[in-house]
């Protein structure tokens, strides 16, 4: 019987690293697209002259602003990406950084990324909310 349970973990645990090595993958294609994006992205904030007038200014450093703000969500998003491929290598992926519950495969579907499960990603959400 023990060695049925042992053949049946050892199983289990071949899946879940061929399923972490698809998203390791998928996470590096991702990575990669982000950064040719981040790439593209850095001459929107680039500046060319000075506009003939305030409405085109108040555009220009609308459109700038824009761009500076997206530059920062997709770096904070290639770090996360980076972080969850280390933690691929080093066999922590899927695993709470909180309280080291195994992380639903639901919520790694919908954020390959996540750190923590979902009760985890919620007590923190309420002890930021606690403290505005």
């Amino acid at each position: 019987m023990a060695t049925l349970t042992i053949a049946a973990s050892k199983a289990a645990s071949k899946t879940r690293s061929k399923q972490h090595e698809n998203v390791g993958k998928l996470l590096e294609a991702k990575r990669d697209e982000l950064r040719r994006r981040r790439n593209h992205r850095l001459g929107d904030v680039s500046i060319d002259r000075e506009p003939d007038d305030e409405g085109a200014l108040a555009t220009n450093n609308f459109a700038k602003d824009l761009a500076i703000a997206t530059l920062e969500r997709e770096r904070q998003e290639l770090v996360e990406i980076e972080a969850a491929l280390e933690r691929i290598k080093a066999g922590e992926y899927g695993v709470c950084e909180t309280c080291g519950s195994p992380i639903r495969e639901v919520r790694l579907q919908a954020l390959p990324w996540a750190r923590l499960c979902i009760r985890c990603a919620d007590r923190g959400s309420e002890f930021a909310l606690a403290g505005d």
